[in-house]
């Protein structure tokens, strides 16, 4: 059963602050970059409570008496998402102090693109070489009734800060350019669901009309399922198994992955079913490396949404360098995240550098070995490397998996694969 999305989860958490209420959000999947968001929204003054519930774990959050505008760096440094507090901040307190955030090291992640979207919603914004700091003065609807804000990349974080500050304004606010990924339909389902009203969801051009309180005492909303973490779980199946089946996401969402996937040669199929009172959906993928048939799909884009995504650009790499033929990789979002590549090397794998991306020339089979991960997609890639690999393979991660896939090591199992987690001493 795929997990509610980590990427949906973090930036609807940090929109809780908005509501001086209590937000109920269902379908968190328990991993360390929603743990690091509940210990900033209680540092910020919130009532925070994890309820473990399967499937679909509860977190409540209280956020009446939010009482700090400002995140240390020790908090930011653990989790990327850590900057739409920013916008979350800045529309409930009318100002925000963030320090730059961490994440994964998959390359160049500018913040400028939210420094220029909040100032043309009118909100003074300064940098320093810690923080990002944000000021709202006023809000007068007689003088500048819209705002209009130009994103000159389709940022999934500036196009959520923007949304989550423009909540806070009485003003209406129209981002052009906006990111049109899953992730952002669920964030301005949950502001619409709070009382913000938004039009143009799903679209690069974004409407929001916001007040300046928010106070739903008992706002439930759901997450929706991840879908890197079905694609990770897609590949995987091709990876280790014959007629495995995945439960529960939204194939719509995860299109580009099972389109390379046909194209290579595995046999995927539909099927639905109700549970809970909701239709459902199963993906039965077979036909996969086990068959040794799978062939290169020759030139595989990672760009922004409905583009194949660049977080599974790296999860695809071990089952093309046993695919027949040759494929050229290229990432528009993260040129240089490339890192799993160099690791799978060691496998055997032929992989080149080429002035846009990769080359890679498939085998027969690769060879177990020492991997280490250097991000949360890459680590996953170790993973289904050493699934693929003749011989052990031991994949040595810095908490990197943990921040992004719950229980992976127990449906790795279930698709059939051969997995033990251990915990070595430093």
């Amino acid at each position: 059963m795929i997990s509610g999305a980590k990427n949906a989860v973090l930036p609807v958490l940090s929109a809780t602050l908005i509501n001086k209420g209590i937000s109920r959000i269902i379908n968190c999947p328990d991993i360390s970059d929603v743990r690091t968001t509940m210990d900033i929204l209680k540092d910020l003054g919130c009532k925070v409570k994890f309820i473990k519930k399967s499937p679909g774990n509860i977190i409540e959050v209280d956020a009446t008496n939010v009482n700090k505008s400002k995140i240390e760096a020790s908090k930011a440094c653990l989790c990327r998402s850590s900057v739409t507090f920013l916008g979350a901040l800045t529309a409930r307190l009318k100002e925000a102090e963030v320090a730059y955030p961490g994440g994964c090291t998959i390359g160049e992640r500018p913040i400028d693109i939210h420094e220029t979207a909040m100032r043309e919603m009118g909100i003074e914004t300064t940098l320093n070489n810690t923080h990002i700091k944000t000021k709202v003065f006023r809000t007068d609807c007689n003088t500048e009734p819209t705002k209009n804000i130009y994103l000159k990349f389709p940022s999934v974080g500036a196009t959520e800060n923007a949304m989550l500050a423009a909540a806070g304004l009485e003003e209406s606010v129209i981002i052009y350019g906006a990111a049109t990924e899953p992730e952002i339909l669920c964030l301005g389902n949950y502001l619409k669901e709070l009382g913000a009203k938004i039009q143009g969801l799903g679209t690069g051009c974004i409407k929001i009309k916001g007040q300046k309180d928010y106070a739903k005492e008992n706002l439930i909303f759901k997450i929706i399922p991840d879908r890197i973490e079905a694609s990770t779980y897609f590949i995987t199946a091709a990876a280790v198994g014959d007629g495995i089946s995945v439960h529960g996401c939204i194939p719509a969402h995860c299109k580009e992955t099972l389109d390379i996937l046909r194209t290579m040669g595995c046999n995927i199929k539909e099927h639905k079913y109700k549970y809970d009172g909701q239709e459902q959906s199963v993906i039965e993928i077979s036909d996969g490396a086990i068959r040794k048939k799978l062939k290169s799909p020759g030139v595989i884009i990672a760009d922004a949404y409905p583009s194949f995504p660049t977080d599974a650009q790296s999860l695809i790499l071990p089952l093309l360098a046993v695919a027949k033929g040759e494929t050229y990789v290229i990432d528009k979002i993260f040129p240089k995240r490339f890192k799993a590549a160099e690791e799978l090397m060691k496998t055997g794998a032929k992989i080149k550098h080429t002035e846009s991306g990769i080359h890679i020339t498939g085998r027969n089979h690769l060879k177990g070995n020492i991997l280490y991960s250097y991000d949360l997609r890459g680590g996953a890639s170790m993973i289904i490397a050493g699934l693929l690999a003749h011989g052990q393979t031991s994949v040595y991660d810095e908490d990197y998996i943990k921040r992004g896939y719950d229980g992976l090591t127990e449906k790795i199992r279930a698709l059939g694969g051969d997995i033990t987690e251990c915990h070595v001493d430093p």
